[in-house]
């Protein structure tokens, strides 16, 4: 698997962007009043620790991610709050018994593993008979410049979607993943993330960082590098920057 392109410092700036994303994200377990919620991939517990408040002390609420740092950062921020813990834990298998867990969610998890599929069915397996399912997922072969060379706007959204992470076209195939594990209700919402600087790329969506490893891994010219960049500062200097990638949100019943 390629290094990983986020940290803590990311997610968190990513949390406050992401807030309504995140907010519909926690509505399917809205009628949840007792039991336990997993957040699979809780990175620094954000979501986990924002879906116990909530719902209150009588739901309990267990983020799983496989990075220590992530996991002591999560309990540090959850101190003051009673209903929720933190495992380390790869995603799969999910250490839990089968159907011992009332909800489950996976937030931009998916697009980092080599077999989705095998977390998809594990969540399943936990999963109470009528219990819910909730995907959130970075769509990013969507990636799609408007100021810009199209042939390397082209390489760099190839790259960001096969090559940085391990399957960044994983949002488009969620209903089939869900359909495939006997999920039923399955709803799949999108929403457009529109970005109108290149201090918000750089900051969101790691673009400085990429184009580099293209360049240095020779996916992308010196010439073909300069000239992209040098596109967007100008059409940013001139008032008409624009980036969009979309987000989905999949949800289903077991």
């Amino acid at each position: 698997m390629p290094e990983k392109h986020y940290n803590i410092h990311y997610l968190e700036g990513t949390a406050l962007v992401l807030k309504n994303i995140k907010e519909n994200s926690y509505k399917p377990f809205a009628g949840i009043e007792q039991g336990l919620i997993l957040d699979l991939g809780c990175g620094p517990g954000i979501d986990a620790i924002n879906i116990a408040k909530i719902l209150g002390q009588q739901v309990k609420v267990t983020g799983i991610d496989h990075d220590p740092v992530m996991i002591d950062k999560a309990k540090t921020s959850a101190e003051a709050v009673p209903n929720v813990d933190f495992i380390l834990s790869e995603a799969y298998p999910v250490p839990f018994d089968d159907q011992s867990v009332d909800g489950a969610r996976a937030e931009r998890l998916l697009q980092h593993l080599k077999e989705p599929a095998a977390l998809v069915a594990e969540a399943y397996r936990v999963l109470r008979s009528g219990s819910p399912f909730v995907i959130v997922e970075t769509d990013w072969s969507s990636l799609s410049f408007y100021n810009a060379d199209i042939s390397t706007a082209k390489k760099v959204n190839e790259y960001l979607t096969g090559k940085k992470v391990n399957n960044g076209a994983v949002a488009r195939e969620t209903s089939s993943l869900l359909k495939g594990s006997h999920f039923k209700n399955i709803s799949l919402e999108v929403y457009p993330f529109v970005v109108r600087s290149l201090n918000e790329i750089f900051t969101y969506l790691l673009l400085d960082q990429s184009l580099t490893e293209m360049k240095d891994k020779g996916y992308l010219t010196e010439n073909e590098h300069t000239a992209f960049i040098k596109d967007l500062e100008e059409a940013e200097a001139s008032g008409y920057f624009v980036c969009t990638i979309n987000l989905i949100i999949a949800s289903a019943v077991k």
